[in-house]
């Protein structure tokens, strides 16, 4: 609710605001997230004169009360108060995520397969060095993580260059993908921004989880008709079980949903997931090569070609034979 009396400016940025209060009848914690935050007006000739306000509710979990408090923003930044009783103070958190802009920024990295196999070189150097038969290992559980981080990053950066060199596979993924295909966009940014479509996927390439496996294999498939999981089903079933092996890892510390221990993770067991993640990069390497050679193959056809030439150049449907009389 803004605050009728005092002209607010108002902003929605790339930043999260945290309140915390004292309900005012019970005495117990309440916090909110505010989406919206005033924000002060630095032009003014008097530091006062730029303050601005709005208010939001709150509602106690404990005694179901809901009461107002109110955000000031002046010149030195924010502070929070119960509206009935400015006295009552509370605590007012801005977190800037602003730091991680140059994410956005990055070049795609140009070469994801050197860099995964000098990666997993040296995973592998770690495996005989720190793994342990016993399966409730610290260590064979850090090599888990590890070794998915190496396969994620290579997946990134190698879709994420995909999408950088080839309009068609753009118009792919956005056709394919859930969040992108719907997406509305006005034709003043499109006129202003010549790659807006390639940064879009781009950015939501960048954000993607790329241990979710199935997810990547119909978006590759999409893309470039490559299947990223293996063909043969019980390597595609230890694949996708990884997956939930690496969940418990990370998020469980070793167990499970059940709260038992993961058995699998053993040095035999990490040794042959391994095998299979260097047989994921090593197809889709090969598939991005081999279109990216007919791409750079069908670019000569067209720069050489006699402009007076209608013979159909390499990628046309070659004509149905005639119908013998």
């Amino acid at each position: 609710m803004v605050d009728a009396n005092e002209e607010t400016r108002v902003s929605t940025i790339k930043e999260e605001f945290h309140v915390v209060m004292h309900c005012p009848r019970c005495g117990h914690v309440v916090d909110a997230w505010p989406e919206e935050v005033p924000v002060a007006d630095t032009s003014t000739e008097r530091a006062s004169d730029g303050e601005a306000t709005i208010e939001i509710e709150l509602d106690c979990k404990t005694c179901a009360e809901s009461f107002s408090a109110t955000i000031r923003a002046h010149l030195g930044g924010w502070e929070v108060f119960l509206t009935d009783d400015p006295s009552q103070t509370g605590t007012f958190e801005h977190f800037d995520y602003h730091y991680d802009e140059w994410i956005d920024e990055l070049e795609p990295e140009l070469h994801p397969r050197g860099i995964f196999d000098a990666s997993m070189q040296e995973w592998r150097l770690m495996l005989n060095n720190i793994s342990d038969d016993r399966y409730v290992s610290a260590g064979n559980r850090m090599l888990l993580v590890q070794l998915f981080s190496i396969l994620e990053a290579y997946l990134s950066d190698a879709v994420v260059n995909l999408a950088h060199g080839d309009q068609k596979v753009v118009a792919a993924i956005i056709k394919w993908h859930p969040e992108l295909k719907g997406a509305n966009v006005s034709l003043a940014r499109v006129a202003a921004e010549p790659d807006l479509a390639r940064n879009i996927v781009v950015a939501q390439l960048r954000k993607m989880q790329f241990h979710r496996f199935e997810f990547v294999n119909g978006m590759l498939r999409a893309a470039i008709g490559h299947h990223l999981l293996p063909g043969e089903k019980a390597a595609r079933d230890l694949v996708l079980k990884s997956t939930r092996l690496r969940h418990a890892c990370v998020h469980g510390n070793g167990r499970d949903q059940d709260g038992k221990y993961v058995a699998e993770v053993t040095p035999q067991y990490l040794s042959v997931l391994a095998d299979h993640f260097s047989d994921i990069v090593t197809r889709l390497a090969f598939r991005i090569d081999e279109g990216g050679e007919k791409r750079q193959a069908s670019g000569l056809e067209s720069l050489f070609r006699d402009p007076f030439d209608q013979r159909p150049g390499p990628d046309a449907a070659s004509p149905a034979p005639a119908a013998r009389p």
